[in-house]
This record gives C-alpha cells, structure tokens and sequence, in this order.
C-alpha cells in the first residue's frame, strides 16, 4: 500500500559560491564559465512558467534549452499542483530532458513517499526467508560492528513480505500522463549489516529528482555480521547476504516495471518510461546492483558463488537468482530496459580463473552471446581497503574448513536447504575463490570496447566519503572540486555528473563525450549543449592521470 505524504519544505540554497566552479553549479545559475548570464536564465524559466499558466505552446527555442520548471516564488503563489498543458511533450522520456546541470525544480515540490512493496503478494512468502543474526558470541570471536546506533540484531527468521520496499522521490504537480520522467532505482550501502539504513540517501534522492528523474531507493535484505575474520577472507554469511540482495534488487526492478504498466490500475502519482531506467548503488549496494546488471544468468551468479565439490550450490541454498517472491515476475526483462549504471564506491566478483586469465569482457557477455552495451559511471576512493584499487589487494579466500576460522564456513540459518557450506580447499596451498574488482576495472574493461564509461577517483579517499570535519564541517572527499565542501555539496557535486552522464546516454551523445574520461583529483566541467560550454577539464587533467605513490598505504 502506497502511503503519499508531502513533506516539508527542504530550503534552497540561492547564494553563490565557489564551492562549484563550472556550469554545473547547483547553486549559481550563471555558472562561473558559462555564457549564459543569471538573466537569461530567469527569463528562460519565465518563458516556461507562462507556456505552463497560460497553456500556450512552448516556443521551439526553449526545447533546445532542455529546461522545464517552475521559479520557487511562483511555486509558493500558485501551489504544488500546476499541471502541464497538452502538447508540452511528448509521451518519451527521450523528448522530455531536462537540463540536468541546474536545479529546474523548486525543492518543496520534491515529494518522497511511504513505504512501497515490492513483495509477492502473499504472506508468508513460499521460500522466502529474511533474517537478521545474532550478535557473535564469544566462542566466535567479535562482532566487529559498532553499536553505537543501538542498532539489535535479532537472531530470527521471517516469511514477512514488509521488509521488501522502497521509497520513490518525485515531482509534484506534473502532468505524467504527457511526460513519463526516467527512473533511478538506487540501492544503499551498509555492508549488508542489519544495522544499515535509509537515512544517508534522503539528500542523494532529493538531489536527483529535483534534476528530472522519479527516484526509487530500494531497501533489500541484509541479515550478515562483519565477521571478524583474517582480512581478504569472506563468510559464508557474507555470501548468502549478497545472493540475497541480488535476488531482491532484480525483484525490485521487475515490480517497478509491472507497476508502470499497471499504472492505471495502481494510480500512483508518478511515471516513469520503463525504455529509460538507471541504476545506482553504494557499496553493498553497488556490489548487489551491478550483480543484477552485469551478471543476468543463474550460470554467471553461480559461478561467483564457486562451492566445493559435494556442498549444496548457492541457488538450492536460497532458490533461483529471478526468485518469484515479487509483485514482479521472474518472466519480466528488466535488463533490456537499464541503460546506465553508477556506481559509489562499489566492487565486482569475479571468478578467479576468468580474472587471472584477464578474460572479464568475455565472461561479461558469455563469449558474445550477451549483449554487454551497459555505460557505466564510478566514483572510488584511491585508498578503498574495501573494493581495492590496487589488485595485489583484491585476491579474496573462503575460510579454511578447520581451525579457528571454520565456524565462518557454515550457515543454517533461514535457508531452504541447509546448511550451507562454502570453504577453501586446500589450506597449505590456497588459491584464491575470486577476484573482488573495483569500479576502476570495469572503467578499464569498458572504455576499450567503446562503452560510455566515466571514472572519478579521490586520492586521498577510503571507502566512501571520508567524514567532516567536526570543526570546519568540511569533507575532505571532493574528487578535485574547487572550494571547501560539505558532505552534502559533494554529493550535489555526484549527483550533478551522474545526471549529466545519463542525460548523455538519453541524448545519444554519452559515445562521444569529449577530452578527458577519467578523473582523478580533478573535476569534470563538461556541460551538455547549447551555447554554454567549456572545456571538457580543468587543472591540465588528462586521462592518464593517477593518484602519487605517497598516496599508497
């Protein structure tokens, strides 16, 4: 059941500043390079806000422009529900961009929802088993998890479909009947821990709305200790808990997908086009997103998942990877309708016997019989002990069979089949189970094979945005950018390039951005079209950069 409320108002900020030098200032619609002047720009949105109150036909130049909105005074003397005039566009997404790089939309019109099921509707759910751990005891060494959130982990199971939704971000007062907008659906980070939560991509969704998308941040199951466990080695809990998410975000794109086409049926206040999804992830959910992405077929999944010989395999340990436990069916094809991918500080598995032999391309599209077209957009941190950037890190062992690490190979709890076992076989001689790669590998897999990719790398970053100041306020994760930033100017700043990325792809110009394609401590100026543009970099960036040897640990 969809729970809609409109929240309060989130305030703007209107002053200028250099916190952003380049047209994609959020916060200065003149834009410290660009041709366009504060002016025009006012009268721009002037000129769309009287096509809208006087239901007139735009005139053609403004659709050159990409912009459509509403000044926030205008917003707070006519109301949240201005409509949209027949005519104004079209019924594709294609034909309804916005310029991503401002903020066209006035921010008490963002409305976020309840929360949206994306369970099958059926409870309990047949096979369907979420679970959150227990603490480790004693005898199990230590829970590495800071409790410092009073987060309690519950030692239970459940077949209840409430722990599958998802939150959706929106416009208010447009008419979605002429103007399906495009989707992001974004997954959280966590680390897959029962402790992780929602809170930390309010502000991320918000961002992305206000710059044209309908926006779904995806809660998945979780239910995994950080075990306390020799670095470069994996659980079998871990394992399970990434299966599962997998499982679940794939369910989550199915439904959204159902529901638009159902749209009459469900009267949800929003569109989207279901020809023009995006998804997005941090971390955990970076992992469990490109997972759904990149590794389409029960084949791929299980072989990131390698069980020893006579063990149960993954997929009878917790049902297929299309598992039917969602609004969506397992028939529906998602995959054809994502047409980006971005990622936040997140990884990819890969066997190790197709990384060592450097044969990722080729596992990706199954020798040729899967289409691999998907662009691709990452942010990393040069220092990420998580998703390593250097590959001497990224070697990752399953835990010894016996000894003191063999409590971590087994798992009872809440599987169809169990137990479950997954462990490295040779304890005098291991070879790695896999490869945990980094959102800068596929940058270097992709960008050869002519997929739009762009990458951006902080050197002095660890794994996700590194905390503010507690004095000044100020992040020191900023990729390059110039001026003093806060958490959440830097996330305007991730969410400004991601927009501008996508806006490419719907364009049909992401193939051919031009100058620099990597980014490391250096910022991104490209702007998209039209008479404001600039160079392509600042600073002499080039794509050969890289982060200095006194940055390695």
């Amino acid at each position: 059941m969809l729970l809609q409320k409109e929240e309060k108002p989130v305030s703007v900020i209107t002053k200028k500043t250099d916190a952003y030098k380049g047209d994609f200032n959020p916060f200065d619609p003149a834009g410290a390079n660009c041709l366009h002047n504060e002016h025009s720009l006012y009268n721009l949105i002037k000129g769309f806000n009287m096509a809208h109150t006087t239901k007139t036909a735009l005139p053609k130049w403004a659709f050159k422009t990409d912009m459509r909105g509403y000044s926030p005074e205008e917003v707070k003397s006519v109301g949240t529900k201005i409509s949209t005039p027949e005519g104004d566009c079209d019924s594709t997404a294609a034909n309804c961009h916005f310029n991503m790089t401002q903020y066209i939309f006035a921010a008490d019109r963002v409305v976020k929802t309840g929360k949206v099921s994306y369970a099958k509707n059926a409870n309990p759910i047949p096979n369907y088993h979420d679970v959150e751990y227990a603490d480790d005891t004693t005898a199990q060494l230590v829970d590495d998890y800071d409790d410092k959130n009073n987060c309690i982990n519950v030692d239970q199971c459940t077949d209840d479909p409430e722990s599958l939704y998802y939150y959706v971000y929106y416009i208010s007062g447009i008419n979605y009947d002429n103007c399906k907008f495009p989707a992001i659906v974004l997954s959280h980070a966590g680390g897959f821990s029962d402790c992780s939560n929602l809170v930390y991509e309010d502000s991320l969704c918000r961002v992305l709305a206000r710059k044209g998308f309908v926006v779904f941040c995806v809660e998945y199951r979780r239910g995994r200790l950080k075990d306390a466990i020799t670095q470069g080695r994996v659980s079998a809990q871990q394992q399970l808990a990434v299966y599962r998410a997998s499982q679940d975000i794939r369910g989550a794109l199915r439904s959204i997908i159902k529901r638009q086409s159902r749209i009459a049926y469900n009267h949800f206040p929003y569109q989207i086009d279901v020809n023009w999804i995006f998804v997005a992830g941090q971390s955990a959910g970076a992992l469990a997103t490109g997972c759904a992405v990149y590794y389409p077929t029960q084949t791929m999944m299980d072989s990131i998942f390698p069980v020893p010989a006579g063990e149960i395999p993954i997929d009878s340990a917790l049902g297929p990877i299309d598992a039917d436990y969602y609004y969506g069916e397992p028939t529906i094809n998602y995959r054809s309708s994502i047409k980006g991918f971005w990622s936040m500080w997140g990884g990819f598995a890969f066997p190790w016997s197709v990384s060592e032999a450097g044969r990722q391309y080729d596992f990706l599209t199954q020798n040729g019989t899967i289409t691999q077209d998907i662009p691709f957009i990452g942010f990393q941190g040069y220092k990420d002990p998580v998703f390593p950037i250097r590959s001497k890190y990224q070697k990752r062992y399953f835990p010894y069979r016996t000894g003191e690490d063999s409590i971590y190979t087994r798992v009872t709890n809440c599987i169809i089949h169990a137990p479950f076992e997954i462990y490295n076989k040779n304890k005098s001689n291991p070879t790695p189970d896999y490869r945990i790669e980094c959102s800068n590998d596929i940058y270097n897999l992709f960008k050869p094979k002519g997929v739009p990719v762009l990458m951006y790398i902080d050197c002095k970053m660890g794994h996700g945005l590194s905390p503010e100041d507690t004095l000044t306020g100020i992040c020191p994760s900023d990729f390059g950018v110039i001026g003093d930033l806060t958490t959440e100017e830097v996330n305007e700043y991730l969410a400004s390039r991601a927009a501008f990325f996508f806006q490419a792809i719907m364009n049909g110009t992401a193939g051919s951005l031009q100058g620099t394609s990597r980014f490391v401590n250096c910022e991104d100026f490209r702007y998209s079209a039209g008479e404001c543009r600039v160079e392509a970099s600042n600073n002499s960036c080039n794509n050969n950069d890289s982060c200095s040897k006194s940055n390695e640990d």
